[in-house]
């Protein structure tokens, strides 16, 4: 599907959110991913594409992902940060799921590194929307805590539990657990070794794997 790009706007310092207009609203589950094509790539070993989670509501006007700047540039961030009003890209089907259950009681574990973060946002929009409560146990690992995103979410939502660590401090499993309830579904979202580090404490600990629900930003060694 063709999108449209809008507007980009800095959230947090190295944090931007990207606004595209698709072609006719896009129907995904809050927490779902979809690949975003750009033309005029040349030279990136890893070609045109990246991964985002949609951090918009579901058949909104506008889709928005967040991805961060650094100064030394990909050749797809350096496209993508060139961007004028009305140029095209394309995105993919959604994908994903890290998605909310069908069961409004079952208790929840989100786990966001840095700007993973974007994962839970259109599930929290959605949420307050509907003005749905769940039972959500929140933990939310960062370099700094002026790169924390989305306040005005996590602000809004009655979090069960809002647990925040800035480095050096580190999310551990233990920790986790020892705070929530042990049925929740645990759902892991940030760089690839964060999510994977986290997921093999969980298992090491004695939690079935189907009880672990997680999606990682590749490409990325911390966020």
């Amino acid at each position: 599907m063709q999108v449209f790009f809008e507007k980009r706007a800095e959230i947090a310092p190295g944090i931007w959110e990207y606004s595209f207009r698709p072609e006719r609203p896009v129907d995904f589950e809050p927490g779902q991913y979809c690949d975003l094509h750009l033309g005029n790539v040349a030279d990136d070993p890893r070609g045109g594409s990246r991964t985002f989670s949609f951090t918009s509501l579901p058949g909104a006007a506008s889709i928005t992902f967040v991805l961060k700047h650094f100064g030394l540039q990909s050749p797809y961030k350096n496209v993508l940060q060139h961007l004028n009003a009305g140029d095209v890209a394309e995105i993919t089907d959604p994908m994903g799921d890290l998605v909310l259950p069908k069961d409004p009681a079952q208790p929840l574990i989100f786990v966001a590194g840095g700007i993973g973060l974007a994962s839970y946002a259109s599930m929290l929009k959605l949420l307050l929307r509907q003005k749905q409560e769940r039972p959500i146990f929140f933990f939310y690992q960062l370099r700094a805590r002026r790169e924390q995103i989305f306040r005005e979410l996590t602000d809004a939502y009655p979090l069960a539990l809002k647990d925040i660590s800035v480095a050096p401090n580190q999310l551990t499993a233990a920790q986790i657990k020892a705070s929530s309830p042990p049925d929740a579904l645990i759902y892991l979202s940030g760089s690839q070794k964060f999510v994977e580090d986290l997921q093999a404490q969980f298992e090491q600990s004695g939690t079935p794997r189907a009880q672990i629900i997680f999606d990682y930003y590749d490409g990325y060694t911390e966020l």
